[in-house]
């Protein structure tokens, strides 16, 4: 339930900062910058999957914006942004590999259940 405040609250800090905001590159990374340190943050042991899709949907949304401002970036933005996506990609790396060892202890707990019977 505090995962789901804190994404919500999250969520509308950046859109309320991406709205009072112009769309120049050094808007756009701090925009940014919220958005990864909000998914890094959360408790990936009990976030739901569906809050997870959200985030990817607002992920998306930024790197649409980010195509847009690219090319008035510096390459000291670009490197910051760089460094952000590649920290919100081990998150989410992170995030997935766990989901997946669970399902496959699941998997493995129930191949074992079934032979002792």
């Amino acid at each position: 339930m505090m995962a789901k405040r804190f994404l919500t609250c999250c969520m509308a800090l950046v859109l309320g900062v991406s709205a009072l905001m112009a769309d120049a590159p050094s808007d756009f990374i701090n925009k940014y910058e919220l958005f990864v340190d909000g998914v890094a943050a959360l408790d990936k042991d009990n976030t739901l999957p569906e809050t997870m899709d959200s985030l990817k949907c607002v992920y998306k949304e930024l790197t649409k914006e980010y195509k847009s401002v690219k090319k008035q970036m510096t390459q000291i933005q670009l490197e910051k942004y760089y460094n952000l996506k590649a920290k919100y990609q081990k998150t989410v790396a992170v995030w997935n590999t766990k989901r997946g060892a669970k399902a496959v202890g699941g998997w493995v707990k129930g191949i074992v259940r079934k032979k002792k019977k």
